[in-house]
């Protein structure tokens, strides 16, 4: 089976029950469905309680942010701690791509993201978009130390990715990845050692190619995967045994019980 993970089922039109078990038709499992705000952070908890193999993040978008309070933060301790389906907080971080949210609110909750993930023992999942060393830097002011810390969708260059490394993070490839011009992930994606290597789709978006430009779906990480595993010389059944010992591992489950 090959982890996905970091969709956003809620996200998806149609059945989720549907989605997931098409997903595990293929080989898919489990799903890690991630809230992206307090709403969804909820759904996301319904769905792991629900849908065989899926699991929840529960966090607040850094475009999402502007007006976020302490008590919303209350309130999401609250959520990650009514399930133990709950494995990670986020998705969280910064992005300067979008203008939508002011950088000193992104960064403040932000902070308060990763001192829950502290506070829990949970997993830190982090949104960076062109704001590398921003991220880097509070990560260092705040991010968690004995708890693991996952770059989603990776996106930066090779010196942020060596100080990621050096820090141990986990680094998680999306649909990008595949993209026919963009051998500059890949070659990225290569350096990386084998047990910090993370796949997933972001469901509904980043489609990889053939889908490009579609709706993303669960089952086409194995896209991802598979390029992966070419990336690394690997056959692809060692990679999907690495990525699902690594999303154990990242996200603290038995992955043999879904």
């Amino acid at each position: 089976m090959i982890p996905d993970s970091h969709a956003h089922l809620d996200m998806i039109e149609g059945d989720t029950a549907e989605v997931v078990d098409r997903a595990r038709s293929v080989g898919v499992s489990p799903i890690i469905t991630v809230g992206i705000t307090i709403e969804s952070s909820i759904e996301a908890v319904r769905h792991s309680s629900t849908c065989e193999g899926v699991f929840a993040a529960v966090g607040i978008h850094p475009n999402d942010t502007a007006a976020t309070t302490p008590e919303e933060f209350e309130r999401l301790e609250e959520i990650a701690r009514s399930s133990d389906r709950v494995v990670a907080i986020g998705e969280t971080g910064l992005d300067y791509y979008c203008d939508r949210t002011p950088a000193d609110r992104q960064k403040w909750a932000f902070a308060q993201h990763a001192q829950l993930a502290k506070k829990l023992g949970k997993a830190l999942i982090v949104h960076d978009r062109e704001a590398h060393a921003d991220v880097l830097d509070l990560l260092a002011e705040s991010g968690p130390t004995d708890t693991p810390v996952i770059l989603h969708c990776f996106s930066g260059d090779e010196s942020v990715l060596s100080e990621c490394l050096r820090r141990g993070y986990y680094i998680s490839w999306a649909g990008p990845l595949t993209f026919k011009k963009n051998d500059y992930a890949r070659r990225l994606a290569a350096m990386v050692p084998l047990e910090r290597l993370l796949v997933e789709t972001d469901s509904p978006f980043l489609s990889p190619e053939p889908y490009r430009g579609k709706p993303n779906l669960p089952e086409r990480v194995r896209l991802v995967a598979e390029t992966l595993a070419g990336v690394c010389a690997l056959p692809l059944e060692e990679m999907e045994y690495i990525l699902t010992e690594n999303a154990g591992t990242a996200f603290g489950i038995d992955l043999t019980e879904g």
